[in-house]
Order: structure tokens, then sequence, then C-alpha cells
């Protein structure tokens, strides 16, 4: 697990990286659309609908790397009262339900893009983008979400049997 894992951080760590440029493009289209604005001048037709665009891919690109970190929204309510095999067994379910969850959601997202792409279905706006493109973001975020809870997965089951 150990390649794989490395791979896998690699992976969200790029991801990541991505986020975090599309973060920066969409707060400095916005100040420049302010800015605009404010002149009187007309802004770029194209900016809101690549905002909107990249709002999406924020999102789906950053998730893998936000769960490794243990940064996502959780509910820790009832993890703070568990202690020892409890909090164990809890791991593995939310691993578990995690893996499930995400590997359901990559598969029909694929499909879907894939469909869009065979298809050649477009997203007719200021500028006309195969919707294929704008979907399959969701496809990868997913499945490399998917690859986190399993390794999380693995980690709680070995952390479940190392248990005397």
């Amino acid at each position: 697990m150990g390649r794989l894992d490395s791979v896998l951080k690699v992976i969200e760590s790029f991801m990541a990286v991505l986020a975090g440029l599309l973060l920066i493009y969409v707060t400095l289209s916005m100040c420049a659309s302010i800015a605009l604005r404010t002149l009187g001048l007309q802004t770029p037709l194209w900016s809101v609908q690549f905002n909107e665009y990249s709002l999406l891919w924020i999102a789906m690109l950053g998730g893998g790397w936000l769960l490794r970190r243990e940064k996502h929204v959780s509910l820790d309510t009832v993890t703070r009262r568990l202690k020892g095999s409890g909090l164990k067994r809890l791991r593995v379910i939310h691993a578990f339900l995690g893996l499930l969850i995400c590997g359901i959601l990559a598969y029909y997202s694929g499909a879907v893009t894939w469909d869009n792409f065979r298809r050649g279905v477009l997203d007719v706006r200021a500028v006309d983008v195969p919707k294929y493109l704008i979907l399959s973001v969701i496809f990868f975020g997913f499945s490399v979400m998917a690859l986190e809870f399993l390794r999380m997965l693995v980690v709680a089951v070995n952390s479940l049997r190392e248990e005397p």
C-alpha cells in the first residue's frame, strides 16, 4: 500500500494545486468584473460562465486532498464520546460508507460524462463548451475520494486487527 499511497498523495496534491489556481482565477476575475462595472465598462460575457465552472472544479479537485487531511465537513458529536474499539469500529464503518457512496457517484458521473462525450452535447452559453469537459471533473474527483476512502478503510481495518 506504501507506493500506491504515495501516488495517491501526489495526485491529490496536484489536484489541490489546480484547485488553488482556479480559486486565484475566480478571485481575480471577480475583482476585474467589479472594477470594470465601476468604471462603467462591459464585463466579458464568458467571465460568469467560467467562474461557475471553476467553482465546480475547485470543489471536486480539492475533495480528496481535504479528505486525506481530515479537514472535510464532519459530525464529531459521536466520535468525541467514543474511545478505543468503538471509535475504531466507527472509523471502519465511516470509511466503508464513504467508499461505497463515492464509488457509486464516480460510476454514475463517469457514465453521464461518457454519454455526453459520445453524443457531443454542448453547454450553449456565451462560449459553447463540450459538456463532458465540465462534467469530467466530477468523475475524477469522486474516483480520487473513493480511493482515499479505500486507503482509510485499510488503515482502519488494520488498526482494528491490532487490537488485543
